[in-house]
């Protein structure tokens, strides 16, 4: 009987498995940040459609460094318009299906656990002197919120006396998690981001004054503009999608 009962797991198994692979395949590359409001739109679009969407999940420097080297990718959503734009002069997406989708803001944020219950941000305010130890935010060079973050601080005068404080992480996600673990009392990240970890709190927001606007760009994939691509495009800046991006935090 045991065997018999096996055998009928394995064999479900087996038939699930070989479905999924005979699905149609859609690559997806998208900035770390995004990790949540992207799984949520995967999960709702297969639902309704047959088709297998994977994720590729990092910062957009390093994904637009990926597609560069030619890895396989279908959609590219970068958390800024420098790496889009990077992509576009190499004429390696569909110029025409470049578009925003949403927005972000920087909060400051310290440990759940951190005494800590304002730091101001504003000219004026000594906000290297907030703190005593390092600041987390991500690589600028290579993470659109480290790049925000980096340009905040030097519009508003503050990063010469910052910048050998900085910890600089791979991604915004990382970032978080170096503040979440206490190793350094103070990061800089995304609101969408920080409003999402039980393990921080938002001490301070940074005007979008001190920085380029935040803005996440889409774009299909050179050469990837099928039909089952610009479905899945379409649907990302939908009015159900619209829904979604609002439930976790995004400006529309």
């Amino acid at each position: 009987m045991k065997k018999t009962i096996l055998l009928i797991i394995t064999t479900i198994l087996i038939i699930s498995c070989n479905e999924k692979k005979n699905k149609p395949q859609l690559i997806v590359f998208c900035a770390a940040s995004l990790t949540d409001v992207m799984l949520d739109i995967e999960s709702k679009f297969e639902k309704s459609n047959d088709i297998n969407i994977k994720l590729n999940i990092a910062s957009s420097g390093t994904l637009a460094r990926q597609i560069e080297h030619g890895a396989p990718a279908d959609i590219f959503i970068s958390a800024n318009k420098k790496w889009m734009d990077h992509t576009e002069n190499l004429g390696l997406i569909e110029v025409n299906t470049i578009s925003r989708i949403a927005g972000n803001s920087l909060v400051i944020i310290v440990p759940l656990s951190s005494l800590v219950e304002s730091i101001p941000f504003k000219p004026g305010a000594s906000f290297p002197d907030s703190f005593q130890g390092r600041l987390s935010i991500g690589d600028p060079e290579y993470v659109p919120a480290g790049t925000y973050a980096r340009e905040a601080l030097q519009n508003a005068g503050f990063y010469n006396n910052l910048k050998n404080r900085i910890i600089p992480a791979k991604d915004v996600r990382s970032a978080l998690m170096v503040v979440e673990l206490g190793e350094v009392e103070v990061g800089i990240v995304y609101k969408t981001d920080a409003q999402k970890s039980k393990k921080v709190k938002i001490v301070g927001e940074i005007p979008d004054t001190f920085h380029l606007p935040i803005g996440y760009y889409s774009a299909v994939i050179k050469e990837h503009k099928t039909e089952l691509t610009m479905n899945f495009y379409t649907f990302i800046i939908s009015d159900q999608a619209k829904l979604i991006w609002k439930k976790y935090g995004f400006i529309l």
